[in-house]
């Protein structure tokens, strides 16, 4: 993916990026799979790769869109230099378990883990008033409902999945039966509560999200509990137990249990070493600048950065870890 541009100034008037200034000439250009763009991935994404391009002058980073569980196949396969997904995914990715069966990616390195996600099952509280208390709920509802479950190719999208799975249903079982079932973004999630277009929604993210913080503020939302069952189901797909903290979220005054995993950033064993180590040093360097970005960075730090998750480490975030005195 990576390209060396030698071209005009002028050939260039059009190019941009998401997010990012326009890269620098002969510097080596690098793509970063994100998610929804309005999304966590999107936003730590931007903030990381606008701080890396005010930093390097050599190697320039562009961010593009794509999913949890989309990516480590797209970076395994050579369709993007580096980017952002889920331990558990990228383990199920290298050893081509579900949902990458029959492709295996052993080639997937991680370069670091940024923050731990927490499942969020946003709800209408008429509808959690009225009896629907849980997905299971949802889904053995005889009215139908409308829910948003995510785009397509996200991790979010792939909870959703699992748990209809577990219960025996599907996306196409239940518009047959009359429900609204919508593949958005959560940023059109979010506006589609808000404006009563649906009464559901899930999104995979950090705590707090923005966006769910928006929809709380528009609408009286509470959020789905999860049964013991779609959460045995869930952790035996590699997810761990959260809490979504009470009061985070207007209308949500206790805690709520739910399920989630790591976000991490990935490459390939063929990612240049100087890409990886520059990134993870600016990351460092400059997480003040990206404290302004988005809560999460406030609370990232090295030691939780280079924790082990079962996917194999870059060899120059190694490098790396080892000079900062995390890793032996």
């Amino acid at each position: 993916m990576m390209k060396r541009l030698a071209v005009f100034a002028v050939a260039l008037g059009g190019l941009g990026t998401v997010g990012l200034s326009t890269p620098a000439l002969s510097a080596d250009q690098y793509t970063m799979a994100v998610g929804s763009l309005g999304g966590t991935f999107g936003r730590l994404g931007a903030g990381l790769a606008e701080v890396f391009n005010q930093n390097n002058d050599d190697q320039k980073i562009s961010v593009v869109p794509g999913g949890g569980k989309a990516n480590p196949a797209r970076i395994g396969s050579g369709g993007a230099d580096i980017g952002f997904s889920f331990g558990n995914l990228v383990n199920n990715a290298i050893k081509g378990e579900f949902p990458y069966a029959p492709k295996e990616f052993p080639n997937l390195r991680m370069i670091g883990a940024f923050y731990e996600s927490c499942y969020h099952q946003y709800a209408a509280k008429e509808r959690f008033d009225a009896g629907i208390k849980t997905i299971d709920d949802l889904v053995a509802s005889k009215e139908p409902l409308g829910i948003s479950v995510g785009k397509k190719g996200t991790s979010t999208e792939f909870v959703s999945s699992v748990m209809l799975k577990h219960l025996g249903t599907s996306y196409k079982e239940l518009e047959d039966r009359g429900f609204k079932v919508v593949y958005a973004g959560v940023g059109a999630s979010s506006r589609q509560i808000r404006s009563r277009s649906i009464d559901f929604y899930n999104h995979n993210s950090g705590i707090p999200n923005a966006a769910g913080i928006q929809a709380h503020l528009a609408r009286d939302l509470t959020f789905l509990q999860m049964s013991d069952g779609v959460r045995g189901a869930l952790i035996k797909a590699g997810f761990n137990d959260c809490v979504i903290p009470g009061g985070l979220y207007k209308g949500a005054p206790n805690d709520v249990k739910s399920v989630g995993t790591s976000g991490i950033v990935i490459g390939t064993d063929k990612t240049p070493d100087k890409l990886v180590y520059a990134f993870m040093k600016t990351a460092w360097e400059k997480r003040e600048t990206l404290h302004e970005v988005h809560k999460i960075f406030t609370r990232w730090n090295l030691e939780k950065s280079s924790k082990d998750l079962g996917v194999p480490f870059h060899p120059a975030a190694i490098k790396f870890y080892k000079e900062q005195g995390v890793m032996k």
